[in-house]
């Protein structure tokens, strides 16, 4: 499959020339899916699906135009490319739009362990009785839970970037997916904290999964069940905490969604449209001297890794914030060229963005908090990386004295951007691999909470 992709690549690159295009950039993608859903011991939905896809620009005198298709053959093609070009002399100019350096231009060394050579070993009746299965297990878990969703999925894809540099690389990637959702009704033979509760007579719902380039690496179905039934329980009988100024110890998945939101701040394109508060400091000191933030594309078996970025820049680890100090912006080709710089391998996005552990286990960030909140969930859209603001709904579980107590909802947390990193502090030791956000929990000293 990949080779006869790199073939229309390198096809459609001369025709486009030969129509009279200057520059040609071209990426073709195809992915084969499966995703099973079970609930009540029933299949709920079940989807076997195939996709393709080219994506196509060409420019000429500074102008520049894009054509998308899911047809790969050249006889559809090539109208369309021809139709593309005739319109280029109604576009604008634009000075900053070009191909890569093609001395930036490479496949970076190595194997990253994408594909799972087992991939089509599992039957669709296997990948079914995984879902059964799950759902099984989690049925017998706690006589107050019941499943909403068991879900298996799969997928493998097949992806080709080929340029008129003489770029012409791509990559097969494989990922697996297992989960499950559950529900309790909140009630007040379920919780201990009734009198305040703002939970009573609703349904608490949360879950658990994995999610693995490897199917040998998917967590075990039981250990599965078992974080989706705590998690779910830990949320019954909720109060609504008072307002203060507390610490917040961050689960490893809402440092998941801080940091992304500190790596869209770093995004070239938002920076020369000037919607970053980290615009302009570069070599600045952004946070506390513990942080050690990079993007490193170049780990085997993570779900962010790469070989090259969707321009065909080669791929390197880049060091974004040392010792709290800004190094780096995240920058294509076009960002860059606005902004005076250089790419560093960053069109389409990071890699694998990783913060560097910190000596604490999670139990040892809760123990180190007297009196503050362990945030499990964030919901709105209130972090805004052009003013710095945040403030987000939350929920978590309060701490005191060190431990874990009470369940809490109906909240937000509020601060800066810049006052969170200079106030992060405790940087937790374990990882969460699911995600290409690589983030431990952490501590950040002081935050508005407001509830009561």
């Amino acid at each position: 499959m990949l080779e006869k992709h790199k073939t229309i690549a390198k096809d459609i690159i001369e025709l486009a020339q030969k129509y009279g295009a200057e520059q040609v950039s071209v990426s073709l993608a195809n992915s084969t899916s499966f995703q099973v859903d079970v609930r009540e011991k029933k299949i709920e939905s079940l989807q076997e699906s195939g996709s393709s896809g080219i994506h196509l620009t060409v420019s000429k005198n500074k102008r520049r135009s894009t054509v998308s298709s899911n047809d790969l053959r050249i006889e559809t093609l090539a109208p369309l490319i021809l139709s593309t070009l005739q319109a280029l002399p109604f576009m604008g100019e634009d000075e900053f739009y070009s191909l890569p350096d093609p001395k930036l231009q490479g496949r970076a060394p190595g194997n990253l362990e994408f594909l799972d050579p087992d991939f089509d070993k599992l039957c669709s009746e296997e990948k079914i009785k995984i879902a059964l299965d799950l759902e099984q297990l989690s049925l017998k878990s706690d006589k107050r839970l019941r499943t909403d969703q068991s879900f298996y999925s799969d997928n493998i894809s097949y992806m080709v970037h080929a340029d008129s540099n003489g770029f012409l690389e791509g990559e097969t990637k494989t990922l697996f997916s297992l989960g499950v959702s559950m529900i309790a009704d909140d009630t007040e033979s379920t919780t201990n904290v009734t009198s305040n509760s703002t939970n009573v007579g609703r349904k608490q719902t949360d879950g658990w999964y994995s999610a693995a380039r490897f199917h040998k690496n998917l967590t075990p179905s039981q250990e599965i069940v078992d974080q989706a039934c705590r998690r779910t329980l830990r949320k019954l009988g909720a109060i609504k905490p008072a307002s203060q100024e507390v610490p917040v110890v961050f689960s490893s998945e809402m440092a998941q969604s801080f940091l992304g939101k500190i790596a869209s701040a770093l995004m070239g394109e938002n920076l020369f449209r000037k919607q970053s508060f980290l615009l302009n400091k570069l070599n600045e000191s952004i946070a506390d001297s513990k942080i050690n933030l990079i993007d490193d594309p170049l780990l085997p078996g993570k779900l962010g890794s790469r070989h090259f970025d969707s321009e065909g820049v080669e791929a390197k680890p880049l060091v974004l914030i040392e010792n709290g100090v800004l190094k780096n912006y995240m920058l294509s080709t076009y960002s860059a060229n606005k902004l005076g710089m250089i790419s560093n391998g960053h069109s389409g996005g990071i890699s694998n963005l990783i913060l560097k552990l910190g000596d604490y286990p999670e139990e040892e960030l809760i123990a180190s908090v007297k009196n503050g909140l362990y945030l499990t969930f964030m919901s709105g859209q209130g972090a805004n990386i052009v003013t710095g603001d945040f403030s987000r709904g939350a929920q978590g579980i309060w701490i005191r004295d060190g431990k874990l107590a009470e369940p809490v909802s109906e909240f937000t947390i509020a601060g800066t951007f810049s006052e969170m990193l200079m106030n992060l502090r405790m940087i937790g030791s374990e990882v969460d691999e699911r995600s290409s956000i690589l983030t431990p929990a952490f501590k950040i000293d002081k935050m508005a909470v407001s509830g009561n």
